[in-house]
């Protein structure tokens, strides 16, 4: 495949070469009139670079036209670098930049730089005269689209060639003759990548006989990139009739299409839709909604944005198959009819090469064909074994498919998306992280100086998730995307793209180009030496456990290190010293990105503080650093500083917050004592970037009170989203004589907290061994959109807010409030403003543990609580839940005090723990709810039996656990009316007695459990026998029995049992199986 071209780093060049031009360096020697004249020839160069890319792939000289280009702008780049470095190590560019072409003492330097731009100039002057060889045609980069050539789609679908569909399709169908009366056109958008099947199952969709019936007209379009609205129209008329309306206007077809639509119910198949203009879509949309109510429009795209286009905020996303279907599908092309004939060996490889497709019936039909021809075992063990799926592609169009995501990419994120071929298959790619490499090799380009890079970045990565490149994202509970994968094909798209640009090491080193500029590697090797020849630009080590020790290793990777000048990433994971490295890493002066993560270092190197250009430092989890340098004041265009986890921090350095364009610190530590170079909460004033999370640490070290506290400027910090406060745990190990500073200190902390008032759009604030009274007003009243708060290790607080008042909900956003170890919490408000507490109308979980002080819980309104849990709260003895009709879990536990229980109906609980407790807070609960699903019983030991009134509502409950219930005695009275009973737990009630007696009436009540799946009994003394009644519980299918010390043997009627495949008696000593016989149809047997 073709070179790819860096229009990222063309960019950043120019943008660098107007900086410089403008700053007017150089007038003496005429270096300014040689950088603008640089700039105009790769301005020329740039305008014909896209159609540079289209005739690469037909025309080898202009693949080494590119080839050449590329190599003398990664030059161009780095001696822009060495430049802006030099001078932002003199002072920066405003102050006395001229003196770089006439101070005498910078001689070297001029003439190096003068040379490296006369060079460049002139290799750059030779690309631009073979510009008119080629015959290339200017066009502007920002058009980003590129003709989608031989793509076209029809209707028509060979139903025995299709596999795996049915329910996406019955799924889709619903979807179209579902009523929507409302409605003259409805839109449907099926999503997915390249080769999973859209234009397959639209077509599928498009002639089932229950569409055929219901809609009047039919219609199917390729629309592929051009939505030319006119030619739209045109088409939808010729599917319509065979009229040719070639010559008509648009005003014309505006007619021709009513007369064909109006009045009639239609559906309008618009296949591989790419538009993401909006107005266009509405031009055609006011057109089609001339059609009766109920008509329809199915859209097939890759792009996620384009059903955003189109007003549609749920797509269908089609998945891949499943194996199952994936090795059908694979057979039938493969074997077809001789599937019985086919060899077991080539069926074994078979099914490890459908793994490589991933569910994609497009690449599983390519496979397929290729290998039906083929009998002999070492060619299937070729495709088997070959690492790029995109090499096959003789008779198919897998690259022509997948590569029309890649060329339909504006240009600025080509390469961002071809730099991800950086990671392995399968790879976990953490987005924060990536957007901060794509930075570091300069791909993010804002458009005006005012955004964020972090922003950009992120658009860019929203971009290239839409368009289904990126996938199986993970989020955290803000909606924040977390991390990503890419589709194995995906992957290999990528790969194909950067050919040998991009390197994942491994020991075969022989295919290794000389202009390998991006390298991945598990762990450090001596073969890596290679490498110090090239022109590394990232060096990335892949997550591995482990030290490596080997002092030959180390040495290679110093040398290497040393030698690798124009390096932007540098990853040095679990780093032990800097002994022999830290000159080497000094002199990397192009660094952007520097990871030293889960290091045994106690300190970095002083001179780390050169690396002037550096934006992002990882430190996480060095446990043994003690300190930073102390001059990080000089890393001014730092903007990642991640030293989460550093727990031997013991001060931030003085002037850090000279840092302005930190928008990553998740950690401060407040310094002890006055020493010089310590920093001290006035460091935060400044750092107004500052996003996600922020943890301060020692506050109690904060000797100014709130004034100190206020010049953290928190309320200024409106990126970040999650806050920490900790306070050291000063209660635990302090003598009586202490307590009186430790009050003292206790006021001082209600001081410090007032002043650390956070912004209002915070979302996370968790408080730690704060040993303040009360909290500050804000709390209750500042924090709008806060939605978890989690307050622990408290030994003074007593209640959450001062006062309330029922004319405002209390925390409005608040979803999740935990309270932990709060040792003299007493309630919610000391006083209560009106008749009526305020209510939480977003909280949906609500724990309360270890809440010693704890007397009376009255919960106000909690509309949307679904979770509630109150455990080790051991003076509780009144809780009043006032309506939570949305509750679905409740668990009290270890509040043995517990005598008064006010609830309303609970309509929707369907788990239920209770543990130590009353049984007559057990039947309260069980009572109101009718919805139960799971209930979990222990140590409530005034509980007899199950008595047949409480039990007979519950004909929901799937899960019964009861345990540790010593004065329980038979289950028998109320079991009988738990028909959806699929689990019953029974453990370690040592009065129960489960064997059968005179009048059980031969188990009726076990024969209630017609949909029991597993039975579980541990430690019941008096279980002799199995219950008779069992053996009408034909569903059951596990029966595990522990340390039942009188259970002697199993009855014959449990060959009766057919569908039990699980048996576990273990660790009952007179147990004896006499005739193994009765239980052979068992398939897991576990006796000891």
């Amino acid at each position: 495949m073709a070179d790819q071209i860096p229009f990222s780093i063309a960019e950043e060049i120019l943008t660098k070469l107007g900086s410089l031009v403008a700053q007017e360096i150089g007038l003496a020697r005429g270096a300014r009139k040689e950088l603008k004249k640089l700039g105009d020839t790769l301005t020329t160069i740039k305008a014909v670079l896209l159609n540079a890319e289209e005739q690469q792939q037909e025309d080898p000289a202009v693949e080494n036209w590119v080839r050449r280009f590329k190599d003398v702008i990664y030059d161009a780049n780095d001696l822009l670098d060495d430049f802006a470095t030099y001078e932002l190590g003199r002072g920066g560019m405003a102050r006395q930049v001229s003196r770089f072409f006439s101070s005498s003492n910078q001689v070297a330097f001029h003439f190096r730089m003068g040379h490296g731009i006369k060079d460049i100039r002139g290799r750059l002057d030779d690309i631009a005269n073979d510009i008119s060889k080629f015959n290339f045609i200017p066009r502007v980069t920002a058009s980003m689209r590129v003709a989608n050539r031989g793509r076209e789609t029809h209707s028509f679908v060979l139903m025995s060639e299709i596999m795996g569909r049915d329910e996406d399709k019955k799924k889709i169908i619903k979807l179209l003759l579902q009523s929507n009366n409302e409605e003259n056109l409805f839109v449907v958008a099926i999503v997915g990548i390249g080769g999973l099947g859209k234009t397959t199952l639209a077509q599928l969709v498009y002639n089932d006989e229950e569409v055929l019936k219901h809609f009047d007209l039919r219609l199917w379009v390729c629309v592929s990139e051009d939505f030319d609205v006119k030619v739209l129209v045109r088409n939808i008329i010729k599917s319509a009739s065979d009229e040719n309306v070639d010559n008509l206007g648009l005003e014309q077809l505006k007619n021709k299409l009513h007369e064909k639509l109006a009045q009639k119910r239609y559906l309008l198949v618009l296949d591989d839709v790419w538009n993401e203009d909006s107005e266009k879509w509405n031009q055609l949309r006011i057109l089609l909604k001339v059609g009766a109510r109920g008509s329809k429009v199915v859209v097939t795209t890759r792009n996620s944005k384009v059903a955003s286009t189109m007003g549609i905020d749920s797509p269908y996303v089609l998945e891949g198959l499943d194996k199952p279907q994936s090795l059908a599908l694979f057979k039938s092309l493969a074997f077809g009819e001789d599937q019985q004939k086919a060899h077991p060996k080539l069926l074994q490889i078979g099914d490890e090469i459908i793994k490589m497709c991933n569910g994609v019936p497009l690449v599983i039909r390519t496979l397929g064909r290729i290998l039906h021809s083929k009998t002999e075992e070492s060619q299937w063990l070729s495709i088997k074994n070959n690492k790029n799926l995109m090499s096959l592609r003789d008779g198919n169009n897998i690259l022509l498919v997948l590569k029309l995501s890649y060329d339909n990419l504006p240009s600025h994120l080509k390469q961002c998306f071809t730099y991800c071929a950086l990671f392995p298959k399968d790879y976990k790619i953490e987005k924060k992280m990536l957007i901060q490499l794509w930075m570091a090799q300069g791909y993010i380009q804002p458009s005006n100086g005012n955004e964020h890079l972090e922003d950009v970045g992120d658009q860019y990565f929203e971009e290239l998730l839409s368009r289904s490149l990126f996938q199986d994202i993970e989020k955290d509970d803000n909606n924040n995307v977390l991390c990503c994968k890419m589709h194995d094909l995906i992957h290999d798209l990528a790969q194909s793209l950067v050919k040998s640009e991009i390197f994942i090491l491994t020991d075969d080193m022989q295919n290794m180009s000389k202009r390998v500029h991006h390298v991945s590697f598990d762990e450090w090797s001596l073969k890596m030496k290679v490498l110090k020849a090239k022109p590394i630009r990232t060096l990335f080590k892949l997550p591995k456990l482990g030290f490596q020790y080997d002092l030959y290793v180390e040495s290679t990777r110093n040398t290497l290190i040393s030698n690798c000048k124009c390096l932007r990433v540098l990853d040095l994971p679990r780093l032990d010293n800097f002994k022999k490295l830290s000159k080497s890493l000094v002199k990397l002066v192009h660094l952007r990105y520097l990871d030293l993560s889960h290091g045994l270092f106690e300190a970095l190197p002083s001179g780390i503080t050169s690396l002037q250009n550096l934006q992002t430092l990882k430190l996480s989890a060095c446990d043994s650093l003690k300190e930073l340098p102390r001059n990080m004041r000089k890393m001014i265009n730092l903007r990642h500083l991640e030293i989460d986890g550093c727990r031997s921090l013991d001060y931030m350095p003085c002037r850090l917050g000279e840092l302005t364009m930190l928008q990553t610190l998740p950690l401060f530590i407040i310094g002890k004592g006055d020493r010089k170079g310590i920093g001290r909460l006035n460091e935060l004033k400044c750092l107004n970037n500052l996003r996600g999370e922020l943890l301060i640490g020692y506050l109690e070290r904060v000797k100014g009170g709130a004034l100190e506290s206020k010049e953290a400027n928190l309320k200024e910090k409106h990126y970040l989203q999650s806050l920490i406060l900790d306070w050291e745990d000063w209660w635990e190990a302090r003598s009586s004589d202490e307590r009186g500073e430790a009050n003292q200190n206790g006021k001082d902390g209600e001081l410090v907290m007032e002043g650390l008032q956070p912004h209002p759009n915070l979302k996370e604030l968790l408080i730690r061994c704060y040993p303040g009274v009360r909290f500050p007003s804000w709390m209750s009243s500042m924090l709008p959109s806060l939605q978890l708060l989690t307050v622990r290790d408290l030994n003074a607080l007593e209640y959450i807010s001062e006062n309330s008042s029922s004319a405002e909900p209390f925390f409005p956003s608040l979803k999740t409030l935990k309270l932990d170890v709060l040792h003299n919490f007493k309630g919610w408000w000391r006083e209560i403003a009106g008749e009526q507490a305020p209510s939480f109308p977003s909280l949906s979980k609500l724990i309360i543990r270890n809440c010693r002080s704890l007397e009376s819980l009255q919960l106000p309104s909690c509309p949307s609580l679904s979770r509630l849990n109150i455990s080790w709260c051991d003076q509780l003895t009144t809780v009043q839940l006032l309506s939570s009709p949305h509750l679905s879990e409740l668990v009290i536990g270890d509040c043995s005090c517990l005598e008064s229980l006010q609830l309303p109906s609970l309509p929707c609980l369907e788990e239920l723990g209770l543990g130590r407790v009353r049984e007559e807070t057990l039947w309260q609960i069980v009572l109101v709810s009718s919805s139960l699903k799971s209930l979990f019983i222990r140590g409530i030991n005034d509980l007899v039996s199950l008595p047949d009134d409480r039990l007979q509502h519950l004909t929901s409950l799937k899960s019964l656990d009861i345990g540790y219930c010593g004065g329980l005695m038979s289950l028998f009275q109320g079991i009988q009316h738990l028909g959806a009973l699929e689990e019953l737990r029974i453990e370690n009630c040592m009065q129960l007695n489960l064997s059968d007696k005179e009048d059980d009436d031969g188990g009726l009540q076990f024969q209630g459990l017609r949909s029991l799946r597993k039975l579980f009994i541990t430690g019941i003394p008096k279980l002799v026998s199995l219950p008779m009644g069992l053996q009408h519980v034909t569903t059951l299918e596990s029966l595990t029995i522990e340390y039942c010390y009188d259970f002697t043997t199993l009855p014959d009627w449990i060959s009766s049992l057919t569908s039990l495949s699980v048996l576990e008696i273990r660790w009952c000593p007179r147990f004896k199986l006499e005739d193994r016989s009765k239980i052979a149809h068992i398939p897991t047997i576990d006796i000891r």
